[in-house]
């Protein structure tokens, strides 16, 4: 028996150490190791290097977000977006391939405590889901990092929302419905108003915010005809009833009727009326009004509609502003001269989200940009021919002092060049170089 009991403990051992990558690692580190695995060192390496550049360097977004990405070879780079939450809040992410779209897409969701700590993730999408959602365990500063695999090839819409966690309490659509706001003073000062409270006709349903147990049904002076429910490790209270539709340990759906609105307890000198509160475990009462909203309403979210645009774009004036959100009031983050070529590496809505030739990532209106023209670019001395605007890609051909060829712009120290038969190239040219306009 001791020998048997040995044996099992190094096989479970063995079974621990070859099964680690599913049970300890996130789907993101499991497709690493996957690439070690595979003798693809040096892909995995790269893949692995952008991804931690990426978290370190997150563009800042505001939700919800949408953007449609072409994916395909040489711009497969992961993107990070950076945005606040209040907790309790949800942060839901969802990807939205193409029919012919092959890729799988790793998406992690990280918590930054401050600027002093690294961030910590709390959630990861595996490479084939869809859909993945999360409450913010705390306010702060959330990331979300979106990678596809090295050979990623297709078309996709990524979604970055925050819907609301409960349904609305009320069936109505009015849109001044909530009237009395968590935190205000009550009796004068001496306590606070735990809860909202969202003004419709009597008789109106009060419906379930969230699927729970009904732990008790009351009638108290202040609270009057009353309803709680236990649900998602919290209680849900509803007051001021004018009718009660449920009894203590009936299981309720979310949506489901309560009871109707109504003005009892301390509330009978008052409009018709539901009071919702909200209370937390060993925290008390919470602001119900962004788990809510203010009204009833369909929380469900479709990317708008884009057209794809190239992959190199110009901008139609001398000057242009890359800003740090799709708005004119963000943070201009650089500047663009006539004859930069800016790199899309995304469509978000009327807006591009863009790379210019220093690194510097950003948005631009869509409209003040266009299709690079044309200009002669006269070679002072020879240059290399590169596949990419970076030395260590592929040389493809090479440039000799004297040609004169079609240049669309440049990006950084690059030009790129059309070669004879239409083929482009980046040559890293002389900044004194300057093309003649046509």
């Amino acid at each position: 028996m001791k020998y048997v009991l040995i044996i099992l403990i190094v096989l479970l051992g063995a079974a621990t150490l070859y099964f680690k990558d599913w049970m300890l690692l996130s789907p993101h580190d499991s497709y690493y190791s996957a690439l070690l695995r595979e003798n693809l060192k040096a892909t995995a390496e790269q893949w692995k290097m952008e991804a931690e550049q990426s978290l370190a360097a997150p563009l800042r977004i505001s939700l919800p977000y949408s953007e449609r990405r072409l994916l395909e070879a040489d711009y497969l780079q992961p993107i990070t977006f950076a945005f606040d939450r209040k907790m309790d809040e949800l942060i839901q992410i969802t990807i939205f391939p193409s029919i012919n779209t092959r890729a799988d897409v790793f998406v992690d969701v990280f918590y930054v405590k401050d600027a002093a700590t690294k961030p910590t993730r709390i959630g990861s999408m595996a490479a084939r889901e869809q859909q993945i959602k999360i409450a913010a365990e705390h306010t702060g500063q959330y990331l979300v990092r979106i990678q596809p695999s090295h050979a990623a090839q297709g078309l996709m819409d990524i979604a970055i929302t925050s819907p609301l966690r409960y349904g609305f309490p009320v069936d109505t659509e009015r849109e001044n419905a909530v009237q009395s706001l968590f935190g205000v003073d009550r009796d004068g000062g001496a306590r606070r108003h735990e809860g909202i409270d969202i003004f419709a006709p009597r008789g109106t349903p009060v419906i379930a915010a969230e699927a729970g147990q009904v732990t008790r049904v009351g009638n108290t002076p202040r609270g009057g005809k009353n309803v709680w429910v236990r649900g998602d490790q919290r209680s849900f209270y509803y007051a001021h009833l004018d009718s009660i539709a449920v009894s203590a340990g009936d299981r309720v759906m979310r949506g489901e009727a309560l009871g109707t609105v109504g003005n009892t307890g301390n509330a009978v000198t008052t409009n018709p009326h539901l009071h919702f509160g909200i209370y937390k475990f060993a925290q008390g009462a919470v602001d119900p009004l962004p788990l809510v909203g203010r009204k009833k309403s369909v929380t469900t979210y479709t990317p708008p509609r884009v057209e794809l645009a190239l992959r190199w774009l110009s901008i139609k004036t001398d000057k242009a502003n890359l800003r740090s959100g799709r708005s004119l009031k963000t943070v201009a983050v650089a500047s663009v001269m006539r004859g930069e070529l800016l790199q899309v590496d995304a469509i978000a809505g009327e807006w591009l989200r863009v790379k210019t030739g220093n690194g510097t990532t950003g948005f631009i209106d869509r409209s003040l940009t266009e299709t690079p023209s044309d200009s002669i670019l006269t070679f002072t001395e020879n240059y290399v021919a590169f596949y990419l605007p970076d030395e260590s890609s592929p040389v493809i051909g090479n440039f000799s002092a004297g040609d004169k060829l079609p240049t669309m712009g440049r990006f950084g120290e690059f030009a790129l060049v059309k070669l004879p038969g239409g083929v482009y190239a980046w040559a890293k040219v002389a900044k004194q170089e300057k093309p003649a306009q046509n």
